[in-house]
């Protein structure tokens, strides 16, 4: 996956993100499987918003193991 600097911050973000509205309402082990997907395949920006419902809240747990 290619990625580009960030700024001046020094970290690099994939060309490609993960939306978080996909894991809004679905089983937390499915969206686990979904970010699991995208990490294998070199996504390390994931975007969430208010208007993505419980997306937040899902997504948090499912990133827990790449922090």
């Amino acid at each position: 996956m290619i990625k580009r600097p960030l700024g001046q911050t020094g970290e690099k973000l994939s060309i490609i993100g993960f939306g978080g509205i996909v894991v809004n309402e679905i089983p937390q082990a499915d969206a686990n499987n979904y970010v699991s997907e995208a990490v294998d395949h070199g996504v390390n920006y994931f975007d969430v918003a208010p208007s993505y419902g419980i997306a937040e809240e899902i997504l948090g747990p499912a990133l827990e193991p790449y922090r």
